[in-house]
């Protein structure tokens, strides 16, 4: 039998492992020169989703409405043009100057709230929802009934009325809740959401349409009454007209002819789409919302617009850092 020195078979064995290492050493050091180079930077490819078509850019921004209050998050418009805006543990009514007229103290955390508009029998109501109950008030600020939320760890986020029901969506069961305007629990819309975050939205017509988020899956879901799923829009992608990220739109409000106005987090962009999906034009993009120039990781956002349409079809915009409603004004441009 031929034995063999073990040392001249270790030999070149540490050869081979010692030219291995050095070898993925040199390829990680090759790829981390790669990615430091502008031209292959994530950050500089996510930015390219920043760049807007003029021809696309159909608001300007007129003077916003300064808050004095640094911890908004959430907002919507009364008949009368007042501004209701959540802050962490109040709920701030202010006037269009940005004067507050009334502060309310909710029993529940406040993270969403909705005002009954001039033609509803409630005109002016505050539906203020916060984790797992709705509280109302009267127009006057009076706390006047609390419905609670029976269910396995509700998270409500959002909330909107029509004439005959009131719509909350619950993010921790990925469902929309629907009460009769006495607070009795109706029905249930959904079973197929992807709430990945505490971002779901919901908006409802007088027509009997409820536009739903579905935010995992990047689009737009209409549901009747009933919870019949009548009509989806939207789709995952880098282009304009999709929806970026792993959870948009973040919010949604609605134009007269049933236009949507989007609004999306991680690379922040405002944008209209007609009845059918269709992208129309953008109101803000990153660039505007967070007035400087988007380049490199700037571009990555944790910012998150809240937005609502007013009676004159402005669209307004909550800024939570700079302490602002801002307001965007559409401009004479034909639709694409």
């Amino acid at each position: 039998m031929n034995y063999r020195n073990p040392g001249s078979v270790l030999a070149p064995l540490w050869i081979m492992l010692a030219v291995l290492i050095l070898g993925g050493v040199s390829v990680v050091v090759m790829r981390m020169e790669s990615l430091t180079r502008s031209e292959n930077s994530f950050a500089l490819d996510v930015s390219r989703h920043t760049d807007i078509a003029e021809p696309l850019l159909h608001y300007s921004e007129a003077a916003p409405i300064a808050l004095p209050l640094s911890d908004a998050h959430a907002f919507a418009v009364s008949p009368n043009g007042d501004m209701v805006v959540c802050g962490e543990s109040s709920v701030w009514v202010l006037d269009a100057e940005g004067v507050v007229l009334q502060t309310l103290a909710p029993v529940v955390k406040p993270r969403c709230v909705a005002v009954a508009g001039k033609d509803h029998p409630q005109a002016g109501r505050i539906y203020v929802a916060g984790n797992n109950a709705i509280e109302i008030f009267s127009a006057d600020g009076e706390s006047i009934a609390r419905w609670d939320v029976v269910g396995k760890l509700p998270l409500l986020t959002s909330i909107s009325l029509t004439n005959e029901n009131v719509y909350v969506a619950d993010a921790g069961n990925q469902t929309v809740i629907v009460f009769d305007d006495d607070g009795i629990q109706t029905g249930v819309i959904g079973a197929e959401f992807v709430v990945p975050s505490g971002y779901f939205d919901v908006v409802a017509e007088d027509n009997g349409l409820v536009h739903v988020v579905n935010p995992g899956a990047r689009r737009v879901e209409t549901y009747s009454v009933d919870g019949d799923r009548e009509a989806v829009w939207g789709q995952a992608g880098s282009g304009m007209e999709d929806f970026f990220g792993c959870c948009n739109p973040a919010h949604i409000a609605m134009l007269p002819g049933g236009r949507f106005v989007t609004s999306e987090k991680g690379i922040p962009r405002i944008k209209v789409y007609d009845d059918s999906g269709k992208l129309q034009s953008v109101v803000a993009g990153t660039e505007q919302l967070l007035r400087r120039q988007s380049r490199g990781d700037e571009v990555l956002s944790g910012d998150v617009f809240d937005i609502a349409v007013d009676d004159e079809q402005r669209i307004l915009v909550l800024d939570p850092t700079a302490d602002q409603i801002r307001t965007f004004i559409r401009t004479q441009k034909k639709a694409i």
